[in-house]
């Protein structure tokens, strides 16, 4: 096999191992990955949540992976259900994957303590593989090179339940395509679970552990973290991912609309020695929504 047909191999897998076909890139930051991956996990704070990050994996390599994120999603307290629009723009090589997706969540109120939200997305993705950009030192007659462009229908499922200040999430994407029928046209199943518990220390600090979990095809990682909150101003934590990398993070609340958040992927082991860093950046705004009430005079009336 030849060194560029290597690396189209690696390039294409996104992530920092490899496996049989294209996986989704993982964020980085507090929390992302259940609110871009799980529909079921809707805000329900009565806003509308509007959400923008950027992901740049491997500095210095060219083509390296990136990532690209939109999202909006509100929750209607009233019928007891969240919407979400997601919007994915991921790029690695000479592969890109362009994915939009509705999704809906309705909240099953056990009791005051006990929640819990089932969801569903439903969209499509569009994906490109431009084996043109590829230049080999020696013909090779058994690689294409021209564009392959597909779009296909995609679907999503999850659940997440709160109980007091512990929250446990579990989603499954691309749920109709497994394992054994995934190609690089064809993105396979992917599973995410999740468990964290918001610890108050004080008046003015609030500590999350979450331990989560991660699956593409027949590669799995695991996640350890600890983020601390201070008086809703500032953030920072730590995550280490089995085998693949050691992340930092900070957060800061500009106003009370207006959310920072960045995380650096330095990497750890052997494949810390293949890229000089992954940077992510993550903007949150939280808005209210207009008023539905119409104002009339006759509250005026005695």
């Amino acid at each position: 096999m030849k060194t560029q047909w290597f690396m189209l191999w690696f390039i294409l897998l996104g992530l920092p191992f490899t496996a049989k076909s294209q996986s989704d890139l993982l964020f980085n930051n507090q929390q992302i990955n259940s609110i871009a991956r799980n529909p079921a996990a809707i805000d329900q704070n009565g806003l509308i949540n509007a959400y923008l990050g950027a992901h740049q994996q491997w500095i210095g390599f060219e083509d390296a992976p990136n990532m690209q994120w939109a999202s909006v999603s509100t929750y209607f307290d009233r019928y007891n259900m969240g919407v979400s629009l997601n919007v994915f723009n991921q790029s690695e090589g000479v592969a890109l994957t362009q994915n939009i997706k509705l999704g809906y969540a309705y909240n099953v109120r056990i009791n005051t303590q006990n929640n819990l939200s089932l969801g569903i997305g439903a969209g499509v993705y569009f994906r490109r593989l431009d084996y043109s950009k590829l230049h080999f030192a020696e013909e090779e007659t058994d690689i294409p090179l021209y564009d392959q462009n597909v779009i296909r229908p995609d679907f999503d499922f999850g659940l997440e339940y709160n109980y007091k200040n512990l929250k446990l999430g579990l989603a499954a994407n691309h749920i109709t395509v497994f394992n054994s029928s995934a190609t690089l046209q064809k993105i396979p199943i992917q599973t995410q679970a999740y468990i964290n518990y918001q610890l108050r220390v004080g008046e003015n600090m609030l500590l999350v552990p979450e331990v989560n979990y991660f699956m593409s095809s027949r590669i799995s990682t695991v996640g350890f973290s600890m983020d601390f909150q201070y008086r809703s101003i500032f953030s920072a934590g730590m995550e280490y991912r089995t085998g693949q990398s050691f992340i930092l993070r900070a957060g800061l609340h500009l106003s009370d609309k207006i959310e920072l958040r960045y995380a650096y992927d330095m990497g750890s082991g052997s494949f810390a020695t293949y890229h000089s860093g992954i940077h992510e950046v993550v903007i949150i705004g939280r808005f209210s929504k207009r008023s539905s009430g119409l104002n009339s005079p006759r509250f005026l009336d005695n």
